[in-house]
């Protein structure tokens, strides 16, 4: 976190001095002292989180530097639409990044399978980041939606709450998704930002966040096993858990269940195809969320499986961009969405 906020600041700051620069050559009567104040000010927001401010800034400069780089190769002097033309295009991109992180989608995935499973349909839902970019009205709307799916299970995956969520928000979201038990069971396992061991000052524990979810007859897996009816799910605590078990010791090897394993970061996937596990479902990556993280990721490998669907032999893993965004309320990549998986014997 620190290091994201020292970044965000120097990325201010560089924008303030080419502001200062441009502006005094556009205008050199006006004092350089009043500019230099002037453009403080401006990025004085430029570290404050689940806004708007650090996405404009970053936007901003970026836009800026092109136009600039357009005038310089033209030889063209600075004027107004120097200014003009990247801020328009700032708003257009966070304007498109507000809508498209609470337009939340569906993704339904098929499965087959040989083995002996009754026809199942799993909701999958990943990356709340509570209340980042949500209203208590948006949240309240999208459970009606999942209750209409009517799915066999709910699969909370992690990133439920963060850094920046209250004790009163963690209620509020727990009472809210409390409502989905009212369809079928609801299973849910940790992500790494859920115990806020980001933050200077957590204001809650994993264990309150298990208290409360069980209130609302929430279940928490912590590498904890649930076998019904040939199925066997697999709820992993998260992988940056010192405590975390091998895999091996929760399979049982002579098991023929269909075998899905809740993991909220996509990671030991040749784990999972060595130990005959069928169906891996994942999140935490939010497929970038913001333009070009995304791309980055794929090209330099940060994740196993960055987005969408991979299959590997009888081994099948998902990966969903999430519900929602974490510490910007805009998604520039990919789409917010849940997973919708429908299991089929062949």
């Amino acid at each position: 976190m620190i290091y994201l906020k020292i970044g965000l600041a120097c990325l201010c700051l560089g924008l303030a001095a080419d502001l200062v620069y441009l502006i005094h050559k556009w205008m050199p009567q006006i004092n350089i002292k009043i500019l230099i104040g002037l453009a403080l000010l401006f990025i004085l927001p430029c570290i404050t989180f689940n806004t708007l401010f650090p996405a404009f800034y970053f936007h901003f400069f970026c836009f800026l530097a092109i136009t600039q780089l357009i005038y310089f190769l033209i030889h063209k002097p600075v004027n107004l639409i120097l200014f003009v033309v990247p801020l328009v295009l700032t708003a257009g991109v966070l304007g498109y990044g507000v809508y498209n992180l609470r337009h939340i989608q569906p993704v339904t995935y098929t499965l087959t399978t040989s083995k002996d499973i009754k026809d199942t349909r799993i909701v999958y839902l990943a990356d709340f980041h509570y209340p980042n970019g949500m209203t208590k009205a948006s949240l309240k709307k999208l459970i009606a939606q999942l209750k209409e799916e009517k799915p066999d299970f709910y699969c909370l995956g992690g990133d439920i709450v963060d850094e920046f969520t209250t004790r009163k928000e963690l209620k509020s979201l727990s009472d809210s998704l409390g409502a989905l038990t009212e369809v079928a069971p609801v299973y849910y396992v940790y992500g790494n930002h859920d115990n806020q061991h980001y933050s200077s000052k957590p204001v809650f524990t994993k264990e309150e966040i298990k208290a409360e979810l069980s209130r609302n007859n929430i279940q928490t897996l912590q590498d904890t096993v649930i076998q019904s009816e040939g199925l066997l799910l697999i709820g992993r605590e998260d992988a940056e858990q010192a405590d975390r078990k091998e895999l091996e010791q929760l399979m049982d090897q002579n098991n023929e269940a269909y075998t899905i394993v809740l993991d909220h970061q996509p990671i030991d996937l040749e784990t999972c195809m060595e130990n005959g596990v069928d169906l891996q479902l994942s999140g935490h990556t939010h497929n970038g969320q913001i333009f070009p993280l995304g791309l980055l990721s794929s090209l330099f490998h940060v994740n196993e499986h960055d987005y969408g669907i991979l299959k590997k032999g009888d081994f099948t893993q998902i990966t969903t961009s999430g519900v929602n965004g974490w510490g910007f309320p805009l998604r520039t990549q990919g789409q917010s969405e849940y997973l919708v998986v429908q299991l089929k014997a062949s």
